[in-house]
């Protein structure tokens, strides 16, 4: 006797088969929105932190607001939201073009010693930064690098041959590794923006000290004059100075002339860095803008908008 395979048996295996199937493709469309929602909850936290930093840049660049309104620049929202400014001058930094044109070797090779190269080390990379900028196709003393030696080592839109457009190209020039890996964050004490003039009540102990010649014990003079009585800067007992002569007597006895150290000097910038970084739960954006300032304080011309 023969037994037919009873037809019901087959379709509850297909029944089974499809409900599996539709299960499957309910759980992966619920992943999908759960996806979708979290990431329209984190775009609009990420784009309300961005707004933040926006208006804190808006507060930083107005003429009545000072880098050491520390309450004002720095305040927390609410609701997890933050915003934090901080304004600088840009004479707190080195005008990278204007010391190369300047041919201030003087100041470049304090610098680089000062954060750890040797002095032919030193000399070497100034070579090479005055061959990036320079026309011609002749190496700069000893250590310079022109197309040759570029193309020695793979690169074949280098040296510039003008001056530099923004401070990360500086990280291009050969030998640049060396002084990056001793001072990592050397790109802080540069700019392209500016006249050049270092603003003593900005820059930091090792930027005065490659510009006046001046030792350790000088600079920390001005610096404890300038952080005030809590040590801290910027705060709200910041001492500023208003007029250059009123370091003069830290500087007495440095490596430089007297009056080659005034003329370098400024006690206020006419272009501003803004840093402003808007937090929102565990999302932020922070922008950075460079901003030329026009008489009467106004703000004149964007110079740099980064956004990270």
């Amino acid at each position: 006797m023969t037994t037919a395979t009873h037809p019901s048996g087959a379709a509850l295996l297909l029944v089974l088969w499809a409900i599996t199937v539709i299960s499957f493709s309910v759980l992966w469309m619920a992943n999908v929105v759960n996806l979708e929602l979290e990431t329209t909850v984190s775009d609009s936290a990420g784009l309300t932190a961005r707004q933040i930093a926006v208006s804190g840049v808006a507060l930083g660049l107005h003429p009545q607001v000072k880098r050491d309104d520390t309450e004002l620049l720095n305040r927390d929202l609410g609701a997890g939201e933050r915003m934090e400014v901080r304004i600088r001058g840009e004479g707190a930094r080195f005008n990278l073009n204007r010391l190369l044109k300047d041919q201030d070797r003087i100041t470049m090779l304090n610098l680089f010693t000062l954060w750890g190269l040797t002095a032919d080390e030193g000399n070497a990379l100034i070579d090479k930064l005055t061959d990036w900028v320079d026309e011609d196709e002749f190496r700069t003393g000893f250590g310079g690098a022109e197309r040759t030696e570029y193309e020695a080592v793979g690169i074949t839109d280098a040296p510039a041959n003008r001056p530099f457009r923004s401070v990360p190209e500086m990280g291009r020039v050969l030998d640049m590794e060396k002084l990056a890996a001793l001072k990592p964050d050397w790109a802080e004490s540069f700019t392209i923006f500016g006249d050049g003039l270092i603003d003593v009540n900005e820059a930091e102990a090792d930027v005065l000290q490659a510009v006046t010649g001046a030792t350790p014990e000088m600079v920390q003079g001005i610096l404890q004059q300038r952080r005030g009585s809590d040590e801290i800067e910027p705060s709200e007992d910041d001492l500023r100075f208003d007029d250059v002569g009123q370091v003069a007597g830290w500087l007495a006895g440095s490596t430089l002339p007297l009056e080659q150290i005034m003329g370098r000097l400024t006690t206020e910038s006419s272009v501003k860095r803004i840093d402003s970084r808007g937090v929102v739960g565990e999302r932020s954006r922070r922008i950075s803008v460079v901003a030329a300032s026009g008489e009467g304080g106004e703000t004149a011309t964007y110079l740099l908008w980064e956004e990270k």
